[in-house]
């Protein structure tokens, strides 16, 4: 098999053999005695050898970034940005799957206790399926970072196994996995697993194998590729809800085009094959229902989202900066791709449409989707990553198509000696060793060499600081008003460093937080937030507003940093008793404010899922209030009456229930979907 030459499936048909002329009839060249082509078999070998390489340096260089041996050894997580936001609410998702075999539980922990789901986070998936799989030990932690390492470190793997179900040759896999390994290195990418978006990374290649699997269905038909793809399918969907825009016109344009050309032929698709494309989706949405079900009964916890990942600038601006102000890589995949889309549609139809059904997806999602403001809500800018790792296969297969022309024209020419393939691939490596590979070793170096990694998890003195004073003041089931980082104020640029701790916090001494894990969650019960100077809304708030809400909230501490916040603690003590103070940084007690009830009393337990209420006494009109959110479809065991009561302009009610005689405790939860026991 020569180096570019398209590694066959099993169950292909193989073309007939090429009669092998005698010895007599070979090159004059041949020396007696050398096995014939001996001289190139290393060359066979090349491609595999670099897309080895630089897979395995790709991931050397996460497991250099989550701090090697030591790094993966400690008992922290990587504490930039998302990565604690995911690794808490993975922590929960775990025990919901246990209680209910979905990802929708309560959470009690933070905002005043929430409903998370889909909702919010909207990609947790993954996360707490791997972290209810993996993550039962006593150091959920390691499982954690190595949740971290393999989806980050398994990318170009991804990429070649795309390829491979594109049926492409060695060198053109090779080229596709270095083109798209000098992407991700040199562009935004990368940024994906330094700020924690983890699912969405693995799920964009994931989907460049689903396509070409769903393609080759086509194409071929066949219950083991039928399989192949629902599972591939099902698996992305996991990943990332996004991977729907993503899939679904990759498979409907290879369908519809492998379709339209049997028809031109007059031929018809079998329906053993119509019906295999149709039930795809459907078993992608039943293996998926334990995450997506939920979101038809927890609707009304929706609240706004804080955009991201959206170009405000429009197409056109978006477009010109690939020629001014983008990386090279993203210009060099559209030149290769392009044709390449063309090369491997005309090897297989429905395969070839499929990944260039993706790649149009992921343009549109990129670029054209700027000059609708409507599609905002779905943050459309996050899939030029899938767009130009689909055109990096593409690439691939470009490549590949090349090789094998220039060879075939060597032979045809009867040239000896002179290999122009040889040449030009050599010439490739160099010039993108240059273009690419320069700064690719350059991103490595910055982000996974230096003092500081992009994944470190080493906590930085601040956070210590913090979670000492935490622990020698607080007690399990406090309720601390904490103000978050990842927002600057004027005068006070955040002092966490991009580090979202709150998260970490919580998991290590049993606190309750007001504040997080994640500041722009869109739930209702966002409002109940602290951070970036902001409480509960406003910037301008006063003691008198902070007394409306510590009723209601009914705070033991509170630990801040915004210059209004820091004044606020300092110059009211009849509210605060300061206990530490460091740098921009002022931890208080907060007094007068004790209890777990707003109205009437209670001692209530915190659980992942659950809240215990005991020693319940009513007040006046025979209801206690409860300081935790409703959800929606609240219950209680032993059965008791329980509803909701506003206040004070929260969106979100609270908890109010009438206990009932000779019932000494109740546990709360939120009622699982109707097909769970």
């Amino acid at each position: 098999m020569t180096d570019d030459a398209p590694i066959p499936f099993a169950d292909e048909p193989k073309a007939p053999p090429v009669p092998v002329p005698p010895a007599s009839e070979g090159p004059a060249s041949a020396a007696p005695g050398r096995p014939k082509g001996a001289g190139r078999s290393w060359w066979r070998f090349l491609p595999i050898v670099l897309v080895v390489a630089a897979s395995v340096g790709h991931g050397w260089a996460i497991w250099r970034g989550l701090g090697g041996r030591e790094g993966m050894a400690n008992e922290w997580v990587p504490w930039r940005d998302d990565h604690p936001v995911y690794f808490h609410c993975a922590m929960m998702g775990r025990a919901f799957l246990s209680q209910t075999g979905t990802t929708a539980g309560y959470d009690p922990y933070f905002m005043a206790g929430y409903p998370q789901s889909v909702m919010f986070p909207p990609s947790s998936t993954l996360p707490d399926v791997w972290m209810w799989a993996f993550g039962g030990g006593e150091r959920p932690e390691l499982a954690f970072k190595w949740y971290v390492l393999i989806t980050a470190a398994v990318a170009p793997w991804l990429v070649a196994a795309a390829c491979l179900t594109q049926g492409m040759g060695r060198a053109g896999v090779a080229a596709a996995v270095l083109l798209f390994l000098g992407y991700l290195w040199t562009d935004w990418p990368i940024n994906y697993v330094g700020i924690g978006m983890m699912p969405y990374f693995v799920s964009a290649p994931t989907c460049l194998v689903a396509a070409g699997m769903f393609g080759r269905f086509v194409d071929l038909g066949g219950f083991g590729r039928w399989l192949a793809a629902a599972l591939l399918c099902s698996a992305a969907f996991v990943m990332h809800l996004t991977a729907a825009m993503l899939l679904a016109p990759a498979g409907a344009l290879a369908y519809l085009g492998v379709w339209w050309s049997r028809r031109r032929r007059g031929e018809s698709l079998p329906a053993s094959r119509h019906l295999g494309v149709w039930a795809v989706p459907v078993v992608v949405m039943a293996l998926n229902a334990f995450w997506w079900a939920p979101v038809v009964w927890l609707a009304a916890t929706k609240g706004d989202s804080d955009f991201a990942f959206v170009h405000p600038e429009g197409s056109l601006a978006r477009i010109l900066q690939l020629f001014t102000s983008e990386a090279p890589a993203e210009i060099i995949l559209i030149g290769l791709g392009l044709p390449g889309l063309v090369v491997l549609a005309t090897k297989g139809l429905g395969r070839g449409l499929a990944l260039a059904g993706m790649a149009a997806a992921g343009w549109f999602w990129a670029y054209t989707a700027a000059d609708f403001r409507g599609l905002d809500f779905l943050q459309p800018g996050r899939h030029t990553f899938a767009l130009y790792s689909a055109l990096a296969v593409a690439a691939g297969g470009a490549v590949s198509a090349g090789v094998a022309r220039l060879r075939a024209r060597d032979g045809a020419a009867g040239v000896e000696g002179i290999r122009l393939d040889r040449w030009a691939l050599v010439a490739a490596i160099l010039i993108g060793a240059r273009i690419l590979g320069t700064p690719t070793v350059a991103s490595v170096r910055a982000r996974a060499l230096g003092d500081s990694t992009f994944l470190s998890t080493q906590p930085p003195p601040a956070f210590f600081r913090i979670l000492g004073w935490i622990r020698e003041n607080a007690k399990e089931g406090d309720r601390v008003l904490y103000e978050e980082g990842g927002i600057d104020v004027p005068g006070v640029p955040d002092p966490f460093g991009g580090g979202r701790f709150s998260g970490l916090i919580s998991r290590k001494t049993g606190v309750e937080m007001i504040g997080g894990p994640y500041l722009r969650a869109a739930l209702a019960t966002n409002f109940t937030q602290f951070g970036g100077g902001r409480l509960f809304g406003r910037e301008d708030w006063d003691a008198d507003f902070f007394r409306i809400y510590a009723r209601l909230y009914r705070p033991s501490f509170i630990l801040c940093w915004s210059p209004r916040a820091v004044r606020i603690v300092s110059s009211h003590p009849d509210l605060f008793t300061v206990l530490a103070r460091e740098g921009p940084f002022v931890f208080a007690r907060v007094l007068g404010f004790e209890g777990d009830a707003i109205r009437g009393s209670a001692d209530v337990e915190i659980a992942p899922g659950r809240l215990i209420a005991r020693d319940m006494s009513p007040d006046l009109d025979g209801y206690v209030v409860l300081r935790y959110h409703s959800v929606p479809s609240m219950r209680a065991r032993p059965a008791a009456a329980v509803d909701e009561e506003f206040a004070e302009g929260d969106p979100v009610p609270f908890i109010r229930i009438r206990p009932e005689a000779g019932i000494p405790e109740v546990t709360l939860e939120m009622a699982p979907p109707p097909w769970t026991p």
